[in-house]
Formats: C-alpha cells, structure tokens, sequence
C-alpha cells in the first residue's frame, strides 16, 4: 500500500476527477466493494436513452456537454461565462467526470460567478476521505456530500435546467447515463477512477469514471434531444508530460488511450471547444484562474468560428 502522503501527491496531480486509469488498474483489486447499492441510482444506456427522445420543439435545443480531465475542469468555468456572454444558455447539460461537478452546479441555477467562488475556495484534500477498502484508495463520499452542500440537496431531475451526468458500468464497460438522483452521488459515480476512488454500487453492478466510455458525451447530449451539441474538452489538447519517470510515462499513455477513443465522438458536435489548459499545478490559485481564462478564451474562439461559418453550422 502507498502511503498516504505519496497518495495524496498523485491526487493533486490527477484529482478525484482525473481521466481514467490504464488497463492494468482495471485488473488490479477491484473486487467487489462492500457497500450498498442506492435505490435512487438508474443509469441508462445510449440505446435506452435514444429510445425515449422526446419530440422536436419548435427552436432548436442546445445542449452543452463537458467534459473530464481533473482539476483542469476549473476551464468549464471559463467556458460557461463566454457563453454567458454569447446569449448562448442551454437547454441541456451532460456531464462527465469534472464536467458533471461543474455541470451540475450550473444546471442547478447556480450562477457563473458562484460557481467561480465555489471552485477557487474549495480545498482538494478537503474531499479525500481515504479507505483500505478493496476497490479503490477513496470513498467519495466527501465528495458527494460536498457537491449537495454545495447545490442544495436538490435532485438532478428537479433543476431548472435539464441535466445529467456520464458513468462507466465496470462489467460491461458502456456508458451510462445518470438523469435522476441524489446530485452528490450522481456525481461520486461519474468520478470514481478506477483503482483510486471506490467503485458506486446501483442494483445493476458497479459504476465508474464515465470518462472511460464517454470522455466528452457529445453522443448523449444528441440523444437527449439535442439539435446543437456545443462540446468542452479540457482534456485532450493540454500538454502531455515530459518527464520519463513512471508516472509521467503512465500519465502520457492514459492520456493519449482516453483522447483516441474520444475522437470520433467529439468529431460530432456542432461547436467544439478546447482549450489547452498548461499550467504548472492546479492547487494554486494562480494556476486555477490561468484555467478559468483558458476556457473563456477558447469559447469565444470557437464560438466566433462557428458563426463565421468555418465550423458545422
């Protein structure tokens, strides 16, 4: 076992809402955790989700889709205010991993601003309930409780914006989306990287890190009736490490198997966002509004293409 101060280091490197893990911690312990399944918790595949689509409006419905990538999600920040700023506020929003924390709390009615507060007064260590527990070094639990703290203990399916997060079923290795439900737990489920953070237990099996399957879920923003998909990767265009220790190999490695497999998902939305988030840290909070800025300046830019014409209208 690593000891706690080595976990904690790695932590604030990757955070509780890192993009997933390689193959070989799928296959490293993650046995059966022993906690109960909420009965609140009915994750749906892509096909059960296009099946119940509902009808067309009138106007087109946008969606807005963010993505996972850690503490790199303070860019989702950033990204939201340049929207504000275009009149661009969306009918839908998914969510993974960092996505579904940011996502969640807007979706909530939380304004831009109080989101911004929220995540530069947050401490990480604050939300590392650590265990020895097979499954994973974390509850997350601390995390949940903070995110319903944080919006209100009100259910995703009651906010004024329609909302969902992205999960990982561990056994069959789909997507699952989350659209009813306790917020914090919704959102403890879509972070759970594998290998770190205990797996959720629902009474289908286990969930994980949705950015596994569904990086940036373009393709369920879509399926919940979507005409605009605008997509916020934070994830894929930020440098990858230079060093050549095993982490920083790993790191490069887990980066570039998520990204390939986001790809053509990605390739599907109608205004695609990505900024390059390159900062030193992000525990700092310098690093953190360096994030904020590179969202919101990546916005406008790909907004303004988009209008232009240069993107898919």
């Amino acid at each position: 076992m690593p000891e706690r101060a080595v976990m904690k280091t790695h932590l604030k490197t990757h955070a509780p809402w890192a993009a997933p893990l390689v193959a070989l911690l799928l296959t490293m312990g993650c046995a059966s955790p022993r906690q109960p399944a909420p009965a609140d918790l009915h994750p749906q595949t892509l096909s059960d989700v296009q099946r119940t689509a509902p009808a067309r409006g009138q106007r087109p419905t946008v969606a807005l889709a963010l993505g996972g990538g850690g503490l790199r999600g303070f860019a989702h920040v950033g990204a939201l205010r340049a929207l504000e700023e275009a009149g661009m506020r969306p009918d839908i929003v998914v969510g993974t991993s960092a996505g579904s924390v940011v996502g969640a709390a807007y979706a909530s009615g939380m304004s831009v601003e109080q989101i911004q507060q929220a995540a530069l007064g947050v401490k990480v260590s604050s939300l590392l309930d650590f265990t020895w527990q097979s499954g994973g070094f974390i509850r997350g639990d601390k995390l949940a409780n903070w995110a319903n703290a944080l919006i209100g203990d009100t259910r995703i399916e009651d906010f004024p914006i329609r909302f969902a997060a992205v999960a990982t079923d561990l056994q069959s290795a789909q997507p699952m989306l989350l659209d009813n439900g306790s917020a914090g737990r919704v959102i403890q489920a879509s972070s759970a990287v594998p290998g770190m953070q205990v797996p959720v237990a629902y009474p289908g099996g286990h969930l994980i890190d949705g950015g596994i399957t569904s990086l940036v879920p373009v393709r369920f923003a879509r399926a919940m009736g979507a005409d605009v998909v605008v997509a916020v990767d934070i994830y894929c265009q930020s440098p990858r490490a230079t060093a050549v220790n095993v982490p920083a190999v790993l790191g490069k490695v887990m980066q570039s198997q998520s990204c390939l497999i986001a790809a053509p998902e990605m390739a599907e939305a109608d205004v695609l966002v990505a900024p390059v988030v390159a900062v030193p840290g992000m525990s700092d909070r310098a690093s953190q509004e360096q994030a904020i800025e590179a969202g919101y300046r990546a916005t406008h830019a790909a907004l303004a293409k988009w209008r232009s014409g240069t993107m898919i209208e």
